[in-house]
């Protein structure tokens, strides 16, 4: 296992409301399109509450306007991110993280398979009692190669996005709270999306029970913060000067405008559903 303590990371921790949804990927983006800014590798930690991020898969539902209306009718918010192809719910038990790596601090660019180890190892330094899989998890909802796992439960999905000046490797976590209600209301969702349709673009077949948390996988009581320093405490964290700087910078703040739009402009495509 890598000794991430002979690491150096910068770190930002951005608790969103619904009300900024969009945020999460609007600096996920715009971080990644500075990565040959950076430093330091950078360690993004974000919580959002009561809402599904949707897929660009997603938009294929044939039924997508009544699927929608099933997750507000449940209390849920939804929006569309720009990377990963499915559905996944987001409230106070589940932890996202991205790692930002810039091409420039290493010393080849990393496969698609080393930096989605990476992140394992990361977790897997973090909560060294779980013996954590990877490996696709079928019934899972956004099931992909790299699910990680407890005992064949899936605890987190893993994605990532590159580009010429590095690659963020982008995390969900399920820390805690009812893993069995979030599969439930994906479940529906697609359920209320296909209808009787075929399924011809393959949606899932969730299955709640094919998810835990990690709370419920260590049989103790966990937080969301509590995670974050678990990861925090296997890496070493310094002062965040120059990312203070790289962020108030005038190319930086026009950056993230140009993200805004884009992302606006993404979410019309479920608004023409509604």
């Amino acid at each position: 296992m890598p000794n991430f303590k002979n690491q150096c990371f910068q770190q930002f921790i951005q608790p969103l409301t619904p009300a900024d949804n969009l945020s999460s990927f609007i600096y996920t983006n715009a971080l990644l399109r500075s990565a040959s800014e950076l430093k330091f590798p950078l360690l993004h930690f974000w919580t959002l509450e009561d809402t599904v991020i949707l897929g660009l898969k997603d938009q294929r539902l044939p039924h997508l306007s009544t699927a929608l209306a099933s997750l507000t009718h449940r209390g849920f918010h939804y929006f569309m991110r720009n990377s990963g192809g499915l559905a996944v719910v987001s409230d106070d038990g589940i932890l996202n993280l991205s790692i930002f790596y810039p091409w420039h601090l290493e010393d080849h660019e990393l496969t698609i398979d080393e930096a989605y180890q990476r992140m394992v190892n990361l977790i897997q330094a973090a909560f060294p009692s779980l013996e954590i899989a990877t490996g696709e998890i079928t019934y899972s909802y956004c099931p992909g190669s790299f699910d990680i796992s407890v005992n064949g439960q899936k605890i987190g999905g893993i994605s990532q996005r590159r580009n010429k000046v590095g690659v963020t490797v982008m995390l969900y976590l399920s820390v805690c709270g009812n893993q069995q209600d979030r599969g439930k209301l994906i479940r529906d969702f697609y359920d209320t999306g296909l209808q009787q349709d075929q399924n011809k673009w393959h949606f899932p077949d969730v299955w709640p029970g094919a998810m835990t948390t990690i709370s419920k996988a260590l049989n103790t009581q966990l937080s969301v913060q509590d995670a974050i320093q678990r990861i925090q405490s296997v890496v070493q964290i310094i002062a965040p000067d120059s990312l203070n700087n790289l962020m108030w910078s005038p190319n930086f703040i026009s950056t993230l405008s140009k993200e805004l739009i884009s992302m606006e402009r993404l979410q019309e495509r479920l608004e023409k559903e509604d």
